[in-house]
């Protein structure tokens, strides 16, 4: 929790410093003072080049995280996990079925509000997997009863959970991913962010070359 709040205040304060650096360069062109607008550009790459080795090192650092079936993983109040997994050829049933061209891993995710007070959603959900050489799997398709999702139709995870949740209330969700027969430690990964700009945060999980918090879904 303090390493993500420290990463948002320096990416904050790094954009902040960026722009009065750009501020003070162009006042110090428009008057003629380029000793100034120098020493000022030399700052701002100075601290670009530590924020950017900050960031490199934080995700080169990290190690991944591995959860069991029934373990959360909580981005402030919002809290996943993996309540049931079945590998199975084909899903649905006549006359809605649809074969996979490896095999389906038929995941259902709760999602739990932890909220005490107001109703929210998740903040920007992505829903993949990953495999022992880190290949990632990112087409899902519906495979549950939800409304408004026909089954084996494409799904993203913001589609999933577009509705906020009253505190304490959970909601499932089950995807079918149609993964090669050959795949090795698939792991499910549920992550939320501000968007790309994530990809530059120090110390957060969808950083560059930073390790992810999987689900085992490990038959």
């Amino acid at each position: 929790m303090l390493e993500g709040l420290f990463g948002i205040l320096a990416f904050f304060g790094t954009i902040l410093g960026l722009v009065i650096g750009v501020i003070v360069i162009g006042i110090a062109l428009l008057t003629r003072h380029f000793p100034r607008a120098r020493k000022t550009g030399t700052l701002l790459l100075v601290w670009i080049g530590l924020y950017a080795a900050a960031l490199l090192a934080a995700s080169f650092s990290s190690q991944p995280q591995y959860l069991e079936r029934g373990k959360e993983r909580c981005f402030d109040e919002m809290c996943y996990s993996v309540k049931a997994l079945t590998i199975t050829q084909a899903n649905g049933m006549a006359p809605i079925q649809f074969k996979a061209q490896g095999n389906y891993y038929v995941v259902t995710v709760q999602l739990r509000s932890d909220s005490k007070r107001t109703a929210q959603k998740p903040s920007e959900p992505d829903l993949f997997i990953v495999d022992a050489q880190g290949d990632r799997y990112t087409q899902m398709v519906n495979a549950g009863t939800d409304p408004g999702f026909p089954m084996g139709q494409p799904v993203t995870a913001a589609q999933l959970w577009d509705q906020k949740l009253q505190p304490g209330e959970t909601i499932n969700r089950t995807v079918a991913f149609d993964l090669p027969g050959t795949i090795q430690q698939p792991g499910l990964v549920v992550s939320e962010g501000i968007g790309p700009l994530s990809a530059i945060i120090i110390g957060d999980e969808n950083s560059i070359f930073h390790a992810k918090t999987e689900f085992n879904l490990n038959p």
